[in-house]
């Protein structure tokens, strides 16, 4: 085959995809999950990614599931401000700063790579163990047993890449910042501007990053995202999924009733609380 195969479905691979398809370089996508589905919780898409969606096409679809990031909005853990600025479009800049919701991202990927490419491009159900490489191209092996030819392969498959740990197997875990996170969703009346990245506190007593990630419906509420990030030497190994307890750190915030926003019973109604720890990687020495 003369496909480039990409190893992982999420954000990564499926834009790396579309701008392939783009440049009329043939490619297909394998994702390990049975259905790719819209999962996680919010992430900002500053202006410089967003020229690049922009540039695939995908702008106006973003826009319809997303936040138009206003301004950044600086408070001490008193509730008092510091500074703020605008962002995005209101800043100057060509294309807007988006707050969206991780899981509407990479729906408005998904369906426009199987649109655009086809939906049999994008293969479900493969789990990648390993790469081999010749003069006339590569193999992917997978663990069902199946093995797939093509011109080139590239890792899209995350913190976890089988094919980083075949090239890189003594690099080790992802090291740990001393910052542990706690991370919900929670619908609440728009707060500030209802388009406002805020940032309050700071990490030795407690800090808090919230911001919306879906416009208001009927009923006025806006999904908002939230982060809680707090030093600590007591965390556990990553794992995306695993949920959180209120009690663990509530209490760092248990007085941050202010006239913006009322922070303890903003966390308490979160639909649910994830927990893991700021983790991140060295660079490698090299790339391929």
């Amino acid at each position: 085959m003369d496909d480039i195969l990409i190893v992982g479905g999420g954000i990564g691979g499926l834009t790396l995809g579309l701008a392939l398809h783009a440049a009329k370089i043939p490619c297909r996508i394998f994702e390990s999950a049975a259905e790719i589905r819209a999962v996680g919780v919010g992430i900002n898409l500053l202006p410089h990614a967003t020229k690049e969606l922009a540039a695939l096409g995908l702008e106006a679809d973003l826009a319809r599931v997303a936040i138009a990031t206003k301004d950044s909005t600086f408070f001490n853990r008193f509730g008092q401000l510091i500074y703020q600025e605008p962002l995005g479009r209101a800043a100057g800049y060509d294309h807007p700063q988006f707050s969206i919701h991780r899981g509407d991202l990479q729906m408005v990927l998904l369906e426009a790579f199987k649109s655009r490419a086809g939906a049999d491009r994008i293969l479900t159900n493969h789990t990648c163990t390993g790469v081999e490489q010749d003069d006339a191209g590569v193999t992917l092996q997978f663990s069902s047993g199946k093995s797939v030819r093509g011109r080139a392969a590239i890792a899209c498959d995350g913190i976890n890449s089988v094919i980083r740990k075949q090239f890189f197997p003594d690099e080790g875990e992802p090291r740990y910042s001393g910052v542990n996170m706690w991370r919900g969703v929670t619908r609440w009346k728009p707060i500030l501007s209802g388009a406002s990245l805020t940032r309050a506190g700071w990490l030795t007593h407690g800090k808090m990053v919230i911001y919306p990630i879906r416009e208001a419906g009927s009923d006025g509420l806006q999904l908002v995202n939230w982060v809680a990030e707090i030093e600590t030497p007591v965390y556990r190994r990553r794992d995306w999924n695993r949920a959180g307890s209120l009690d663990d750190f509530i209490g760092a915030f248990a007085d941050w009733h202010f006239d913006w926003l009322d922070v303890p019973a903003f966390i308490r109604a979160a639909d649910h609380v994830l927990e893991f720890p700021m983790v991140d990687q060295d660079p490698l020495p090299r790339w391929s």
